[in-house]
């Protein structure tokens, strides 16, 4: 990432741990493992001044960016928040009440029901909150 990011050229970054089961040799495996290098990730990119889009419906993940964010004074313009619509939708609602940008995710097209269907499949946890986006306003 230093390599490429300059000035001149700033990055832009999408940083999101996935939920694809990746082989050990090429990815952290642990909850604990994932969570610490994300926000090492994270932090090099806020401290470099790159632009960071925060992917994630992880609360520990968003609290460790608020405390980046402040140790390095990251003005609200140089970062963004990502999440998926209809998950975690009181998390997004917090983020944004802070004043932090998001963007939403929403799948749409001819292939919206497949996409969704193998991300529940891959994440059957995000099933509560997907239901609730589907009958709850708000």
């Amino acid at each position: 990432m230093r390599d490429l990011h300059t000035k001149e050229n700033p990055l832009n970054f999408r940083l999101c741990k996935g939920i694809y089961v990746e082989p050990e040799e090429i990815a952290y495996k642990k909850y604990e493992e994932i969570n610490e290098h994300f926000l090492e990730d994270l932090e090099i990119m806020l401290k470099e001044g790159m632009y960071p889009g925060i992917a994630t419906h992880d609360i520990p993940l968003v609290e460790g960016a608020y405390k980046l964010i402040d140790k390095y004074k990251v003005p609200k313009e140089n970062f963004e928040f990502q999440m998926l619509y209809g998950v975690t939708p009181s998390l997004r609602k917090s983020i944004v009440s802070k004043g932090h940008r998001m963007r939403v995710y929403v799948p749409y097209g001819e292939q919206w029901f497949a996409y969704s269907t193998r991300r529940l499949k891959e994440n059957p946890k995000m099933a509560n909150d997907i239901i609730k986006a589907l009958f709850v306003r708000g």
